[in-house]
C-alpha cells in the first residue's frame, strides 16, 4: 500500500499520511508541538517510483507542493511494517483555503524557477514554500488521520485548473446580480412615493391653507383680544436637591421586592419638616415609629440611613423583612450583641449571628443587620457583604436612578403587590392599591418614588421602568396624560363623599384642586428603558398632599361609589357680580407658591374666573412664576391681590374687572393704559 511521507521541519519526525488532501494545510507536529506547513520532500532515486510532469500552460504556484509517495520494499520485516499512529492537529483556519490551477511537478527539477513575490490576498493565509524541504529515506512512521473524524475535512482537488476562478467569478456574478436588484427596488420605491405625492400635493396645500395662521400678538383696545395669552414654553424638569450614591442591597438576602430606605434622623428631628410631614400622616407616621423600634432595636433618632425590604414568598405566605441600619454615632458593639438574637457562626471572620426570632450581622461600628431566621438566611447576608444580593431585573435597574440622600424612596413590582395585597395590607385598603395599580399599568414593570423635603421646596421623583413593549419616551407622555385628568376623576370620587367634620370636608374638597397644581408642577423625561415625572412644589406642598391624601382614603373606606353623588346643601347664593364675590374670605397662607398657582387657589375658593395676562406682565418683566410668601390668616380675595400688588417689585400688577364678561384680569399698569383698560381702585388699607 502506497503511503505519503512528511518529515517535521524541526524534530525531524516523520509524518505519515494516508490522505494527499492533507498537503498544503498548516499542521501541528505532535512530538515537538510545532507547527508547519505539510509538504513532502524531494524523491531520492532509490525509491523506485518514477514521477511524470503533467503539462500545464500556466505558471504553477509558489505554494504548489511537492508530492511524493513511497513504496515500502517487500522484503521490510514485521517490525518495520508497524507504524505508529499519531493524530495530528490541523492549525489551518475553518474556512479552508481554495487554490487555483493545481498541477503535478516533478520530484527534482532541473532548475527550480524564480519564485516571485507578491502580496497574498486578504483573508487568505500565506504559506512559505521558500525553505527546501529536509529529505529522510527511513521509513516514517503511520499517523492515522482518522477519516471519519469532522476535525480533517476531506478536501477533493478540482480538476479543471480554472475551476478556482470561474467559481470566484460565478460569486461576483451572482453578487452584481443581488446589487441590481436592490437598487431596482429602491428606485421603484423612491418613484411609487414621488407619483404619490404628485397626485397628493394639491390636497396637502389646501389642508395647510385651511388651517388658521397664528398671528404675533397686537396691541388693542379690545379686552377679549388683549387678555389672550401666548403660548408659554414648557419648563424645564427641576434639577434633583440632593447628589448622593444610588440605594444598594447590601448585607440583606436575595429576593427582595418592596424596598424602602428613608432617612429618620432628619424625618424625626425636632421643628424640622419632616416632624410636620410626619404629623400630617396621622397613625401612619406613629406606626411607623414603632415599627422602626421594635425591628432596627433603637429609636429614629439614632438612625441616619434606614433600607428596609420586603422578601416576598409564595401567595398567601407571611413576606420576610430584612433592614440595614446605619447609625448616627457609632455604636458599642457589646452592648448592640447583647441585644441580638442567636449565635454566632465560625464560619465567617466577622460577626454573624443566627437565631430563632432574626438572623444579624454587625458591618461596622456604624453599620449593621437584621434578617430572617437561619441558617441560610445568616449565610445570604453575609455572602451580601461585598456584592448585591439577588432581586429582580426591574428592581435591580431602578436602584440605580435612586439617591440616598433624599427623606424617603420607595421601589416594588406593581405585580408583587397586586399578587401579596393580602397579606401586604388590610383589607380596606385593597380598592385603592387596586386602583392605584390599574392607574399604572400593564406598560410598567417597576415603580420607584422618592421625595425630599427643603426648607423651601418639596421634591417629588416618579421612576418607571417600561416594559419591552413601550418605549421609554411614550410612557412618559403617556403618565403625564393620565396624571392630568387624575383630578377630574378624584373630583368625581370626592363629590361622592360625606366627610363628618367640616375640616375635613374642607381638606377633602381641596384634594383635586392639590393634584391639580401637582400635575402641572410635573415635567416629564426619559432615559434608556425608564421613564420619569419630577416635580418641585413649594415647601407647603409636603403636608398639605399627605394630609388631604390620609382623609381621602380614609373616607374612602366608609363611601359607597356605585350610587350617584348626593346633591350639595343648597347654601347662600354666590354674588352675581365679580367684586362681590372676590370679597369672600379665604386662608392665606403662601410659601414661595407661584403666581399662577395662587390665583388659581384664589379662583377656587371665589368661584370666579382669574385670567393672568402673561403678555401684559412681560411689558413690566414680570412672569407667571413669581415666588408669593405670605400670611395673612382668613382675609378676602380683594385683600390677598391687594397684597400681591403691594409686595415690593411688583407694584406694576393692577386688577381687570369686567363684570359683562364675569372675569378678573390681572395684568400691568402699563398695558392696561395702552389699551384704555379701567384698573380696579381698591379701597385704602384699614
Amino acid at each position: 500500500m502506497s503511503s505519503i511521507a512528511v518529515p517535521c521541519p524541526h524534530c525531524k519526525k516523520k509524518l505519515k499520511l494516508r490522505d494527499k488532501s492533507l498537503l498544503g494545510k498548516k499542521a501541528k507536529c505532535p512530538n515537538c508541538k510545532q507547527a508547519f506547513v505539510l509538504k513532502l520532500p524531494a524523491m531520492t532515486p532509490d525509491t523506485g517510483e518514477h514521477s511524470v510532469p503533467v503539462e500545464s500552460s500556466q505558471k504553477p504556484p509558489a505554494s504548489a507542493p511537492q508530492i511524493q509517495q513511497n513504496t515500502p520494499p517487500a522484503t521490510e520485516t514485521p517490525r518495520q511494517e508497524q507504524e505508529e499512529k499519531i493524530q495530528i492537529e490541523l492549525a489551518q483556519p475553518a474556512t479552508p483555503v481554495v487554490g487555483t490551477s493545481a498541477k503535478w511537478v516533478p520530484d527534482e527539477p532541473a532548475t527550480p524557477p524564480p519564485v516571485v513575490s507578491e502580496p497574498a490576498p486578504s483573508g487568505f493565509p500565506q504559506i512559505d514554500t521558500s525553505a527546501p524541504p529536509v529529505v529522510d529515506t527511513s521509513p516514517a512512521p503511520n499517523i492515522d488521520t482518522g477519516a471519519a473524524d469532522s476535525a480533517f475535512p476531506n478536501i477533493a482537488v478540482e480538476a479543471t485548473e480554472n475551476a478556482g476562478v470561474a467559481r470566484m467569478r460565478e460569486l461576483r456574478r451572482k453578487n452584481a446580480k443581488r446589487r441590481n436588484v436592490t437598487i431596482a427596488s429602491i428606485a421603484v420605491v423612491l418613484l411609487l412615493i414621488g407619483i404619490g405625492g404628485y397626485f397628493v400635493w394639491d390636497q396637502v396645500e389646501e389642508t395647510i391653507a385651511s388651517k388658521p395662521v397664528k398671528l404675533a400678538p397686537v396691541t388693542t383696545t379690545n379686552p377679549a383680544v388683549a387678555l389672550s395669552q401666548p403660548a408659554t414654553p414648557a419648563p424645564k424638569v427641576a434639577a434633583s436637591p440632593t447628589n448622593g450614591t444610588p440605594i444598594r442591597l447590601l448585607y440583606v438576602p436575595a429576593g427582595t421586592r418592596i424596598l424602602i430606605h428613608l432617612r429618620p434622623a432628619e424625618l424625626w428631628a425636632p421643628g424640622s419638616q419632616g416632624e410636620e410631614f410626619r404629623a400630617c400622616l396621622g397613625p401612619v407616621g406613629i406606626w411607623a415609629e414603632q415599627i422602626i423600634k421594635e425591628i432596627c432595636l433603637t429609636g429614629p433618632a439614632q438612625i441616619q440611613e434606614l433600607t428596609f425590604c420586603l422578601i416576598l414568598g409564595s401567595p398567601g405566605a407571611p413576606p420576610e423583612y430584612a433592614a440595614v441600619i446605619r447609625t448616627t454615632e457609632p455604636f458599642k458593639r457589646s452592648e448592640l450583641i447583647a441585644q441580638l438574637d442567636g449565635q454566632r457562626l465560625d464560619d465567617y471572620s466577622f460577626p454573624v449571628y443566627s437565631g430563632e426570632k432574626y438572623s444579624s450581622m454587625i458591618v461596622d461600628d456604624h453599620t449593621y443587620a437584621i434578617g430572617p431566621p437561619g441558617n441560610l438566611r445568616a449565610a445570604e447576608m453575609a455572602e451580601a457583604r461585598e456584592y448585591q444580593s439577588s432581586t429582580s431585573p426591574g428592581i435591580e435597574s431602578v436602584l440605580k436612578q435612586t439617591d440616598r440622600d433624599r427623606h424617603l424612596t420607595i421601589v416594588f413590582d406593581p405585580d408583587e403587590v397586586r399578587r401579596q395585597q393580602d397579606v401586604l395590607l388590610p383589607e380596606k385598603a385593597h380598592p385603592f392599591i387596586n386602583e392605584f395599580l390599574d392607574w399604572i399599568g400593564e406598560d410598567v414593570e417597576t415603580v420607584a418614588w422618592s421625595m425630599h423635603l427643603g426648607s423651601d421646596d418639596f421634591y417629588s421623583e416618579w421612576t418607571f421602568r417600561n416594559s419591552t413593549m413601550i418605549r421609554p419616551g411614550k410612557l412618559a407622555i403617556n403618565l403625564k396624560e393620565q396624571l392630568d385628568a387624575l383630578p377630574e376623576e378624584m373630583l368625581e370620587s370626592v363629590q361622592k363623599m360625606n366627610p363628618g367634620t367640616v375640616g375635613s370636608r374642607k381638606v377633602i374638597g381641596r384634594f383635586p384642586a392639590m393634584l391639580k397644581a401637582f400635575s402641572m408642577a410635573n415635567q416629564e423625561q426619559s432615559g434608556e428603558r425608564y421613564a420619569q415625572l419630577v416635580s418641585n412644589l413649594p415647601e407647603r406642598a409636603a403636608p398639605n398632599l399627605a394630609l388631604a391624601s390620609l382623609l381621602t382614603w380614609d373616607e374612602s373606606t366608609r363611601t359607597d361609589f356605585s350610587v350617584k353623588a348626593k346633591p350639595r346643601p343648597t347654601g347662600p347664593q354666590l354674588p352675581d357680580k365679580v367684586v362681590d364675590r372676590l370679597k369672600m374670605k379665604l386662608e392665606v397662607d403662601f410659601k414661595r407658591m407661584p403666581l399662577e398657582e395662587v390665583l388659581a387657589y384664589i379662583a377656587d375658593e371665589t368661584k370666579t374666573k382669574i385670567i393672568l395676562d402673561g403678555a401684559g406682565l412681560k411689558l413690566v418683566g414680570y412672569t407667571q412664576n413669581m415666588r408669593q410668601t405670605m400670611n395673612l390668616g382668613t382675609v378676602s380675595a380683594l385683600e390677598t391681590l391687594q397684597a400681591i400688588f403691594n409686595t415690593k417689585d411688583q407694584e406694576q400688577m393692577c386688577l381687570i374687572i369686567d363684570e359683562t364678561a364675569k372675569t378678573a384680569t390681572v395684568t400691568s399698569k402699563p398695558f392696561a393704559q395702552q389699551n384704555n383698560l379701567k384698573m380696579y381702585e381698591f379701597p385704602p388699607a384699614k
